[in-house]
């Protein structure tokens, strides 16, 4: 059994970033730790890692609104099934806490926890 990988080629990577030269697409493969692979047929980098490369922002929202069920609402967002999952009522934010101060000083200049 051959297992294979689908590669995305640099110039197919500039059209998905908006970018005309191949020198600028290694840039920012270079920025964003995107490993770029050469062989015989030019370079290219596999596709699951451009995607999660490119999606990288959104995981970072991702993680911080729904913490630990992330990965559930990326997959639901690639399906283009989002909507399927904000709707349902079990769908909840993670709930961050406001400063609490820690010392004397702190807690004179706030006046207790600010939420």
């Amino acid at each position: 059994m051959m297992l294979y990988i689908k590669r995305m080629y640099l110039s197919e990577m500039a059209k998905l970033i908006n970018r005309k030269d191949i020198r600028t697409v290694k840039r920012w493969c270079k920025k964003n730790h995107l490993k770029v692979y050469k062989d015989s047929s030019g370079e290219f980098a596999f596709l699951n890692d451009f995607d999660l490369v490119f999606d990288r922002l959104l995981i970072d929202d991702l993680k911080l609104l729904y913490g630990n069920n992330w990965e559930e609402y990326y997959h639901a967002y690639n399906k283009n099934e989002l909507y399927k999952i904000l709707d349902s009522p079990k769908s909840t934010k993670v709930q961050k806490t406001g400063y609490v101060p820690k010392g004397k000083l702190s807690s004179k200049l706030f006046g207790g926890s600010l939420k």
